[in-house]
């Protein structure tokens, strides 16, 4: 197992990129940062497309999140303190090749984690941007998506023709007045990289408490 001194002081080619993600793997994360994770995001279950619900930490394990990064960060960053955010931009791999993508970023125990579903990562956030050479290009905090998303849910966009709800139609139709896609109401992101809800589309079913949300169903349409 290597260490956060050993990361930042080592002089290895990159250019592998199962270096990379060995790398950041390989780092030593406590069981309390892991458990501190399971009791925040209990109350998150994502569903894509037409796939029963599952729990996001289980989806990260068996590689399920991977291409929906915008879509998962937005949906559980809300279960984490308002200060913790998402951070977006550029991932460098193989060959100089950049991956777009967003990660959430957290602190425990004073020390900052980044949490990245998608990519089934939890390390310190100093191993990842040292790894990855982050270029971030957007941040936004736990509390501005929460706002945003509670104001989308309790205030739905009425005569909605976009190509989510079009497609959340023609799935309506396909699984019958029983769906569970009914009652969901779609957040609208927007393509600004510091929006609360980029490039979001995501159905919710929402509890709601004050400024608070206390479990959330999110549903997944259309990737990409």
């Amino acid at each position: 197992m290597f260490n956060i001194c050993d990361l930042l002081k080592d002089n290895y080619d990159y250019n592998d990129q199962n270096n990379r993600f060995l790398r950041v793997r390989s780092s030593n994360v406590g069981l309390d940062v892991i458990k501190y994770l399971k009791d925040r995001l209990k109350y998150l279950d994502i569903e894509i497309l037409t796939k029963p619900a599952g729990n996001i930490l289980n989806l990260m394990e068996n590689g399920s999140l991977e291409g929906w990064c915008w879509e998962t960060t937005e949906s559980a960053v809300v279960f984490l303190n308002d200060s913790d955010y998402i951070e977006r931009g550029d991932l460098l791999f193989t060959n100089n090749k950049k991956y777009f993508h967003s990660w959430i970023c957290f602190i425990y125990g004073g020390i900052e984690y980044v949490f990245d579903p998608c990519l089934n990562i939890l390390c310190e956030k100093e191993i990842y941007h040292k790894v990855f050479e982050v270029d971030v290009q957007g941040r936004v905090s736990s509390k501005q998506v929460q706002e945003e998303m509670i104001r989308q849910i309790q205030e739905p966009k009425k005569d909605d023709n976009s190509e989510i709800m079009k497609f959340t139609k023609y799935l309506e139709g396909l699984l019958g007045d029983n769906s569970r896609i009914k009652g969901e109401v779609v957040c609208h992101g927007k393509e600004d990289i510091n929006h609360p809800l980029f490039r979001n589309g995501v159905g919710y079913k929402a509890n709601i408490d004050g400024n608070k949300i206390k479990s959330l169903v999110a549903h997944y349409y259309l990737n990409g």
